[in-house]
């Protein structure tokens, strides 16, 4: 086989090389800058940093100054998935929910679809009335949300340091009836028909007002998970 020779890759091939290792391991995002020119070209440039997925970055734990500097260039460039990651922080950990919603907001209008999606699951979770039983379904399909779950439950995503949920999600949960009876016509299928998940698990199908009620107590039980530590700015 012939040696691969990295100089004849075009920016846009070594930009998604170099996202990759970054995302994995910044120790080797810095080795490869090091080792190859190209990569380093790219790793200075301002779009970088503005456009590579932080999602399953996870060792925001390590406060070295590297590491530091390189996660906050990210978000002060306006990363969406910096911009995610700290808003689960500030809403979760930090319990500033108003700041922490606001930037989750924001980083869904800005393109990073896991917080679009988690936006509009509390949108959902927080709707729950005096029955328990919530409103205002998002606009997305089933399969996105099957595809979402997945990737937050994954076990990379899967990073708890030992903190609590904001009050407000255990309410909601405590009030949200995940097996939705109230004579529910879907229930009460002689020939019950069957979904698969991404994951290959079989579950019931079930009408708008069951999926969307056992998704909203799933996302209060879930979503946690995925909130990480941030570095202390300056």
């Amino acid at each position: 086989m012939e040696n691969f020779n990295l100089a004849s890759l075009p920016p846009s091939m070594l930009h998604k090389i170099l996202s990759k290792v970054a995302t994995t391991s910044i120790p080797d995002f810095g080795s490869a800058r090091i080792a190859f020119p190209g990569f380093n070209e790219v790793g200075r440039d301002d779009y970088f940093y503005r456009s590579a997925n932080l999602i399953y970055l996870n060792d925001w734990l390590d406060e070295v100054n590297a590491v530091r500097t390189f996660r906050l260039n990210y978000y002060r460039l306006g990363n969406p998935e910096a911009i995610y990651l700290r808003g689960m922080y500030e809403f979760f950990i930090l319990h500033l929910v108003d700041k922490g919603r606001e930037k989750i907001q924001l980083a869904g209008e800005r393109g990073c679809s896991l917080a679009k999606f988690v936006d509009g699951m509390m949108n959902l979770g927080f709707s729950v009335d005096d029955r328990g039983l919530v409103h205002n379904y998002p606009a997305f399909t089933r399969q996105h949300v099957d595809q979402m779950f997945q990737i937050i439950s994954s076990w990379q995503l899967k990073v708890h340091y030992d903190y609590d949920k904001p009050g407000m999600f255990l309410s909601v949960m405590e009030r949200v009836d995940p097996k939705v009876s109230y004579d529910c016509w879907c229930s009460r299928l002689i020939e019950p028909m069957f979904v698969v998940s991404l994951n290959g698990s079989r579950s019931p199908w079930k009408c708008d007002r069951c999926f969307w009620q056992c998704v909203a107590w799933d996302f209060c039980d879930y979503i946690y998970l995925n909130a990480r530590a941030w570095p202390i700015e300056n």
